[in-house]
C-alpha cells in the first residue's frame, strides 16, 4: 500500500493477522506490521494506542471472519452434507485450517482465548450438522469433535507438506467417515 494511502484500524488489523498467522502473537509489532504496509510507525499511534490494543484488534477480525461470517455463508445450504462438504472445501482451500492450528497452539493468553472461542463455534456449527442427519446430541458432539481433530491434523500435514494433494477426493471420504 502505497505511503500516501489513508490507513485505517481494518487495514492494521488485518496486517497484524497476517503477521499473528504468520509468526504468532510475538510477531505482532508495530515496526514489522507498519513496514507490511508501508506505513510509519507513527501512524500506527493515531490508531491503536499500544501493541496489545493491535493484537487485540488481530484477534477480533480473525474471530469475526471465522465465526459468524463463516456460519452465515453456510445457513443458506439446507442439505447438511452438502453444508458440510462446502464448509471443508473453503476450510482446507483457503488456509483457515493453518491459521487455526497455528492459533489454537499459540502461547499467548490472549490469542488462545480466541482461539477457543472460534474453535467452540466451528463445534457448534459441526455438530448441528450431524444433529440434522439424526444423530443423538451426544453422538453429533463427538463426531463434531473427531472431525475437527481430522481437519487440525489435516492442517498439521499441509505444514509439513504431506497433506492430501485430491481436495475433493480427500473431502469426500472425510465425509463417507464422519457423515455416513
Amino acid at each position: 500500500m502505497p505511503r500516501t494511502a489513508r490507513l485505517s484500524r481494518e487495514d492494521w488489523a488485518a496486517a497484524a493477522l497476517a503477521a499473528l498467522v504468520e509468526g504468532g502473537a510475538s510477531a505482532v509489532a508495530v515496526e514489522p506490521v507498519a513496514a507490511r504496509l508501508g506505513a510509519s510507525k507513527s501512524s500506527f499511534y493515531w490508531l491503536f494506542e499500544n501493541r496489545s490494543a493491535l493484537l487485540d484488534a488481530a484477534l477480533e477480525l480473525w474471530e469475526r471472519e471465522q465465526t459468524e461470517r463463516v456460519a452465515s455463508r453456510f445457513t443458506g445450504i439446507a442439505d447438511p452434507v452438502e453444508r458440510l462438504r462446502s464448509l471443508l472445501l473453503l476450510s482446507l482451500g483457503t488456509g483457515h485450517a493453518d491459521a487455526a492450528l497455528r492459533l489454537t497452539c499459540e502461547a499467548d493468553e490472549a490469542v488462545r482465548a480466541v482461539a477457543g472461542r472460534v474453535t467452540r463455534r466451528r463445534l457448534e456449527i459441526v455438530e448441528e450438522a450431524f444433529r440434522e442427519l439424526g444423530m443423538s446430541a451426544g453422538q453429533a458432539r463427538h463426531r463434531a469433535a473427531s472431525a475437527y481433530a481430522s481437519y487440525l491434523g489435516t492442517a498439521a500435514l499441509a505444514r509439513v507438506g504431506a497433506a492430501p494433494h485430491d481436495t475433493d477426493a480427500y473431502v469426500d471420504e472425510f465425509l463417507a467417515t464422519y457423515a455416513p
